[in-house]
């Protein structure tokens, strides 16, 4: 073809992906005069006031925050992180246009990597596909009825393409039979490999099977759970693969573009942990409903979400751990500019078991009076501490003027002080003083690393120990001889990044996986970097040195002194504020355990 008739190709292409349509896909667009008007939706920019425009009389997109600009092929280029002809291909799949033969030659590596992607996901589909045909089998009849015994009727089964495994053998023998090869299969995540037998197995055997499927209606991996009491993981999702990286998919995203389509608009999306989750959820009529695939919530989440609304309720589940995870993602959703609101399940409940226990119309009226994150946050502290205690009426006043000061509206502080002094019975001009203090002292903190902040006059204990905590995970990553990953199982890092760092480190360490430098900014993302970069490369140049084998012992006992002074801290207080004598009398006895373990390591710092 030439180079003539290509250029045609591509003007035909442009018209038909108008770029106001294409560019809504992805955020929040609204008019103003002659142009709309949005937050930047391009990777590695985050921003609260709308700098992007869209240009629909010249057809291009314009960031005056970031400064990149172009065409629609252009801002596709951005968004999906494609080169130029992946993106012709992606913007021609979307206009059902016929992509001609062109002069245009990708490299041979780029053409592997789109052949060997094109493999798997027809693997993934074909999969899919032999899962729900299992359950027109009449050996399928348990996961049939554990699925109706669940409330889920036929309409929700073809909604999210939900099916079985019913043997460990029939799948890999079905796929090679349609010509795929053992290795692809087991690249595409659904089959496994048992060196021990030298056997090729399904991956989610014996389980109720549910798809993850993206806004392309691509199969990009499996969840499985199991449907009788056993001794294996009661869920278990295939792993990650080169079209499957879990902290960048959202589950049901495919149900909630096409929901999206049929509305015009939706006024807020439901986020939730499980897959589970949205399928009940969607099964009593709330639709909009996705779910983050676990529970830490990713920056690269939070944009997909914001493709469908700009409003999102957090629904985790209601016990510790969904609390845990709701702080830590609703921060996340809220710098990536959504308007975050927070719903509160009772104990130990997750919207699954709500709806079941008291119907979707409870659920709809929770959802309406969902909380502002800051109001979340301020009902949670009510919660926490004891009001009646002094020491603990302090600490929840320090806390809740920190969350107030958070807040960059006026007329919202004066607000929420207002109701902190109804509850608190302290003076609102009072509050009021040590708010101005607080958001004082704020303005004037350095930022060294994102969410961590050196404030002048810090103790050096705390910057010891930063560097501690960072060396540590250096050394791991790097490998050093005298480092391991087991180390990092059981340590608590002062900072929640440090913390998910090391987490995906035992995880892949369990998974028998890489986790170098590369591998773990791949995974966890953009959101991550500027702490990974200070781990892995300020750090390497500053300690690094040969025979720190020495340091790096001093260093994990010190993050291990650390740990256990601060919950010796925590139990102290907690033992005061406890009234109950045999209740006091437990706490006591953790605090002498602890303290003797305190004891040992200080012992072994001297030798």
């Amino acid at each position: 073809m030439t180079d003539q008739k290509f250029q045609k190709f591509i003007e035909e292409l442009k018209s038909r992906n108008e770029i106001v349509d294409v560019v809504s896909a992805y955020c929040q667009l609204e008019r103003k005069g002659g142009a709309y008007w949005a937050r930047c939706p391009l990777p590695g920019h985050m921003e609260k006031t709308p700098s992007f425009c869209v240009n629909q009389a010249g057809q291009f997109f314009k960031c005056f925050g970031c400064q990149r600009g172009g065409d629609v092929i252009k801002f596709i280029m951005e968004v999906e992180s494609l080169g130029y002809m992946d993106a012709v291909k992606f913007l021609a799949h979307r206009a059902n246009m016929e992509l001609p033969e062109t002069s245009f030659q990708e490299d041979a590596k780029s053409e592997e990597n789109a052949k060997n992607r094109a493999i798997r996901l027809a693997i993934l589909k074909d999969t899919a596909r032999f899962y729900v045909h299992n359950l027109e089998l009449p050996e399928a009849k348990p996961y049939l009825d554990y699925i109706f015994k669940r409330g889920f009727d036929q309409t929700t089964l073809r909604a999210f393409g939900i099916g079985c495994s019913l043997d460990y053998h029939t799948l890999p023998k079905y796929l090679k039979e349609k010509g795929y090869e053992y290795e692809d299969m087991v690249a595409a995540g659904v089959v496994g490999y048992n060196k021990d037998t030298d056997e090729y197995t399904d991956f989610e055997a014996k389980r109720l099977v549910v798809p993850i499927i993206d806004s392309f209606s691509n199969v990009l991996a499996f969840g499985g759970r199991v449907i009788e009491k056993t001794d294996f993981a009661k869920y278990k999702n295939t792993r990650e693969t080169s079209v499957f990286i879990k902290n960048r998919t959202i589950f049901n995203a495919n149900n909630i573009k096409k929901l999206k389509r049929e509305k015009g608009s939706l006024p807020y999306v439901v986020l939730v942990e499980g897959y589970m989750d949205v399928i009940a959820l969607h099964s009593a009529g709330i639709k909009n409903a996705v779910a983050s695939m676990g529970t830490s919530l990713t920056v690269e989440q939070a944009r997909l979400i914001m493709r469908y609304s700009d409003t999102v309720i957090v629904s985790y589940d209601g016990d510790a751990a969904g609390q845990k995870a709701t702080f830590r993602g609703m921060q996340i959703l809220k710098d990536a500019g959504l308007t975050v609101k927070v719903i509160s399940l009772p104990d130990n409940m997750d919207p699954d078991e709500y709806v079941k226990a008291k119907g979707a119309d409870s659920y709809r009226e929770l959802l309406l009076s969902a909380l502002p994150l800051i109001d979340y946050k301020l009902s949670y502290l009510v919660n926490a501490f004891n009001l009646n205690d002094p020491t603990e009426r302090r600490k929840f006043l320090d806390k809740s003027i920190e969350v107030i000061s958070q807040s960059d509206k006026e007329f919202e502080r004066e607000e929420l002080l207002r109701k902190l002094s109804e509850v608190s019975k302290i003076t609102y001009e009072s509050l009021k003083r040590d708010l101005d203090s607080t958001m004082q002292k704020s303005a004037y903190k350095p930022v060294i690393a994102q969410n961590e902040t050196i404030t002048e006059g810090e103790p050096e204990e705390d910057g010891a120990l930063l560097k501690a905590e960072r060396f540590i995970l250096s050394a791991v990553i790097n490998g050093k001889d005298y480092a391991k990953a087991d180390d990092l199982d059981g340590l608590d890092f002062s900072s929640q990044l440090r913390s998910e760092i090391a987490f995906k480190i035992l995880q892949l360490y369990d998974e028998s996986l890489s986790y170098d430098g590369v591998k773990l900014t791949a995974v966890l993302g953009e959101d991550y970097l500027a702490e990974l970069n200070l781990i892995l490369l300020r750090v390497e140049e500053i300690y690094c040195t040969d025979g720190n084998d020495k340091y790096y012992k001093d260093c994990l006992r010190f993050v291990k002194r650390s740990n256990l002074e601060s919950d010796i801290k925590y139990l102290q207080d907690y033992c005061k504020a406890e009234t109950e004598v045999d209740k006091q009398m437990k706490i006591i006895v953790k605090i002498q355990q602890k303290s003797k373990l305190l004891f040992q390591l200080k012992t072994e710092d001297k030798i």
